[in-house]
């Protein structure tokens, strides 16, 4: 009787340490799946998703393992016997807000996003929160980042040929709370521009995965190592409360009283657009009143206190200077070519060689473009001075033959000093065989 106790003590012994063996193997596997049971197959999702274009070793951080990643995906290029418009619309997301969606299409008209020169500047209606990667052409906001590539030996997939590559991306790293004060502010700041950096190497990553695919003959875009906020922020200090990004660059240092015929002497500062691309470039200078120098100092009636150029090659410029036509800004809407003056549907002539601006005009300027070819495109450029003229709600402004001769000329030398500066954009691009194409009056 003792042995037979002896031998079944031994068999449930032997059985308790089976069991104590299985469940150490089945703790240590579900630590190292991160306690759940689907990240190994959503990381294997992650690594074929989207034709294999995703970036893996930046997304899978993204990576959840609390439930199955849903996939949903489309495009030629998983289907190509099938017309789209798109190449590649994808979309993959791991729950609580984690998710990556990417779209490419080859480009047949013009570019899905604003280009005028605010835009570049981050001026435009809606920058916060907006992003640049420097080197990289593009941009990020609240929609994700996008970025446009070239394929020299043409896209497939698209009844109509064409060379330029569009791939916007976005990616969310889980669901944000309001930021109640400035701890939780700076925070989110951090978050968002990791998830712009991510965003913008997804996007290079994708736009490289198709042009290679494609065997498309371009160098591959760089991934960008860094993003900068193109909008004013708190600077966080008593000495520098307000930052300005773009402020001062060198490549918009031309402008400048000195080098400037006809406009407000004295200081200026200048804000440039911070993408270092080849292909978009912009500028802006605006007299300084709060400076020192110019302290007592008021500009006169027509006087320029304020001037922009920006240039925009191959897609980038049919797309800028169509959204320009659009609202009648471009050489010849409006305007008689001998005379320069409105055909209507703006200002009335007051008088003989006079014009009148209302008050409800933003910012009228007087602009000058030019084509040329820079780097090998088909280059635009524009460039507008905006004179200091105060007019009472409601009322209007006579601008004289003499003060709108002065604006003529004060462009002229803008685009003149815009296109000659040392260490100004068009130089460092090669533009050559440059027409002035004509003044846009802005206040019609």
């Amino acid at each position: 009787m003792r042995r037979l106790w002896a031998r079944v003590w031994l068999r449930y012994t032997a059985l308790v340490v089976l069991v104590m063996a299985l469940v150490a193997v089945f703790v240590i596997a579900n630590r190292d799946s991160d306690d759940g049971g689907h990240l190994a197959a959503n990381r294997a999702q992650l690594r074929k998703a989207c034709d294999g274009t995703l970036p893996y070793a930046d997304l899978k951080r993204l990576v959840r393992d609390g439930r199955a990643g849903e996939l949903s995906q489309h495009g030629t290029m998983l289907e190509p016997d099938q017309e789209s418009r798109s190449l590649l619309d994808c979309e993959l997301s791991w729950g609580d807000g984690y998710s990556v969606t990417v779209h490419a299409e080859a480009l047949v008209s013009d570019i899905p996003e604003d280009m005028e020169t605010k835009d570049l500047l981050g001026k435009g209606s809606d920058v916060e929160g907006t992003h640049v990667a420097p080197g990289t052409t593009g941009q990020y906001d609240r929609r994700g980042a996008w970025v446009v590539a070239e394929c020299v030996g043409g896209l497939r997939g698209r009844v109509r040929p064409t060379t330029d590559l569009y791939v916007s991306a976005r990616v969310s790293d889980g669901e944000r709370k309001a930021a109640d004060n400035r701890a939780e502010r700076e925070e989110q700041a951090r978050a968002e521009k990791a998830a712009a950096l991510t965003g913008f190497r997804t996007a290079v990553h994708v736009a490289n995965a198709i042009t290679e695919a494609q065997d498309c003959g371009s160098d591959p875009l760089k991934a960008p190592t860094r993003v900068l906020d193109t909008h004013e922020h708190d600077g966080g200090s008593q000495a520098e409360r307000i930052v300005e990004p773009g402020r001062g660059l060198r490549k918009c240092g031309w402008i400048n009283a000195r080098s400037l015929s006809g406009v407000m002497p004295g200081t200026w500062t200048t804000l440039g657009d911070l993408q270092e691309s080849g292909v978009v470039n912009a500028c802006q200078g605006i007299w300084d009143s709060e400076a020192e120098q110019n302290d007592g100092e008021q500009p006169e009636d027509w006087q320029v206190t304020g001037v922009e150029a920006a240039s925009w090659a191959g897609i980038f410029g049919r797309t800028a200077y169509n959204s320009y036509e659009r609202e009648g800004h471009v050489p010849g809407w409006g305007v008689s070519q001998d005379r320069g003056k409105p055909t209507g549907g703006g200002g009335t002539a007051g008088g003989k060689g006079e014009d009148r601006i209302s008050s409800y005009v933003d910012d009228p300027q007087l602009a000058l473009w030019a084509r040329s070819v820079c780097g090998g495109r088909e280059t635009y450029h524009r460039v507008s001075v905006e004179p200091s003229i105060l007019i009472e709600d409601g009322d209007t402004a006579t601008l004289g033959a003499k003060d709108r001769a002065a604006l003529s000329r004060a462009a002229r030398s803008v685009l003149d000093r815009y296109l000659s500066a040392e260490d100004g954009w068009p130089k460092s691009a090669g533009c050559r065989d440059t027409k002035v194409l004509g003044e846009v009056e802005e206040w019609h």
